[in-house]
């Protein structure tokens, strides 16, 4: 049976705690590879020791098999609810494949109130909402899930649960060893225009305004050549390009998505080969727990914050030699939601865009890895970042501007107007001087509309003698 770590125990009081005061929908709310899925079976194992019933909701035949693996650990032998299956209802353990589930819903609606506790693993999916309906107040629910965030027009997790409970978060997960440290790497994509469909961007679109695959290629020889490395892609098309294209260079790389076939003997392939490149398109976001994967390629942009955490904690997880691993940004994500690592306080209440903004990022001249625009060392490797120059005053960018213009030596009659304004501003001319100047040309309107000046100010100026003396500055 599998010993529960201490911040692990500390998620079990929690949420009894809470439980006891009445609280009965609970998150709990644990970063990717801190261990939800032990966490819940031992709450499973709990409550069918005290003759309570239990069923999990899932979303993925892969999350089943690994449930399956620590409901093991604990003794736990489960009846599952999937597709082709009958199962034995008066067992007090079930697992359920969600959309199975709902589409049988009018079958099953009655065992569903029935049950003690019921837990959803990845419950900040939306596809959960349409079970929660069904169910009862009496009920204790639990939603795990690494990223409880809703936003835009989903549903609010407070119309739902009445509390989160959090007790660890990735800085300390880190530090006590349970997680491993990123090093991140990213290039500026040229986001500006790019539709999107719903609350993210137009992943075809995506796709064929920026063909950057080659610029992945040539990163990844460059941060991560030879780590087992998994790529998220905007697509199913641009998954199989840039598959197509670190193929030609003889990497071994394999693409996945949804409709593959040979989805188990690809993650097969995958655990099996140390430098294999697993390219897919939606597929391995979640639930999927490859604790040697060293390098994840983000390949696409996204505006969702836990699509962001999901896909980064895949290279997270401790394996033995691996002390960190590598994100190779192609999508301006960390500028957009910060650091995968940086610690987080997560409400029930919509949090709208990241409070945070985009983050401020500069990168190592010497190793190329991203950091805050503040730090003065490179996190990487050590790098003293120069010290940033003074700001100068305003005057003394006009001054500059005027020798960059070569002003200096020429004739007034030959400055044009945008120079004019520049020597009025640094003080070289008096803006009554400037002002014959402007007249003599018919610049009046013009100059007003730059300088913000009234109609009855070019009116007045009108009516005034024209005429200066030309003369060299």
């Amino acid at each position: 049976m599998i010993e529960l770590y201490s911040y692990q125990k500390d998620y079990i009081r929690a949420l009894r705690d809470a439980i006891k005061q009445g609280k009965k929908r609970l998150i709990l709310s644990a970063p990717t590879g801190s261990g939800k899925t032990v966490m819940f079976s031992f709450m499973a194992k709990s409550a069918n020791k005290k003759g309570k019933s239990v069923l999990v909701f899932t979303h993925r035949s892969e999350l089943l098999t690994q449930a399956e693996g620590a409901f093991n650990e604990f003794g736990l032998y489960p009846e599952y609810i999937e597709a082709g299956s009958h199962p034995n209802l008066n067992s007090n353990l079930h697992v359920a494949m969600i959309e199975t589930f709902h589409r049988r819903i009018d079958k099953y609606a009655n065992f569903l109130q029935t049950r003690d506790v019921i837990i959803f693993d990845e419950a900040h999916l939306q596809n959960f909402n349409k079970i929660l309906d069904y169910t009862s107040s009496e009920q204790v629910i639990i939603g795990a899930t690494a990223t409880p965030y809703r936003k835009g027009n989903e549903r609010c997790l407070s119309d739902n649960y009445d509390k989160i409970v959090q007790v660890i978060d990735t800085p300390e997960l880190i530090k006590i060893g349970k997680l491993v440290k990123a090093e991140s790497y990213g290039i500026n994509i040229d986001l500006k225009g790019l539709k999107k469909t719903g609350a993210d961007y137009d992943t075809k679109e995506y796709f064929e305004q920026n063909k950057t695959y080659k610029g992945v290629v040539n990163n990844y020889e460059r941060h991560a050549k030879g780590l087992k490395t998994i790529v998220f892609s905007s697509n199913i098309e641009s998954s199989k390009t840039v598959c197509a294209e670190f193929q030609s260079k003889g990497y071994n790389a394999k693409h996945i998505d949804g409709s593959s076939k040979d989805r188990k003997e690809v993650f097969k392939w995958f655990n099996d080969t140390p430098n294999a490149i697993l390219c897919n398109c939606g597929i391995a976001t979640t639930g999927f727990d490859q604790k040697d994967i060293e390098a994840v390629v983000l390949y696409r942009a996204t505006t969702s914050l836990p699509l962001f955490l999901q896909m980064c904690g895949r290279g997270s997880r401790t394996y033995p030699s691996k002390t960190k691993f590598k994100i190779l940004d192609f999508g301006n994500n960390i500028q957009r939601h910060g650091f995968w690592e940086e610690p987080r306080q997560w409400e029930l209440k919509k949090q709208g865009k990241n409070k945070l903004g985009e983050a401020a990022i500069k990168n190592c001249p010497k190793c190329d890895a991203m950091n805050y625009a503040t730090a003065k060392e490179c996190i990487v490797c050590g790098f003293t970042f120069p010290e940033k120059e003074k700001e100068r005053t305003e005057d003394e960018i006009i001054l500059e501007l005027l020798e960059k213009k070569q002003i200096k030596g020429r004739l007034i009659s030959s400055l044009t107007l945008q120079e004019l304004i520049i020597c009025q501003n640094a003080k070289v001319f008096k803006p009554q001087y400037v002002w014959r100047i402007v007249r003599t040309r018919g610049d009046l309107k013009q100059y007003a509309a730059l300088m913000r000046y009234s109609d009855g100010w070019v009116y007045r100026q009108q009516n005034e003698p024209k005429g200066f003396k030309d003369k060299r500055i």
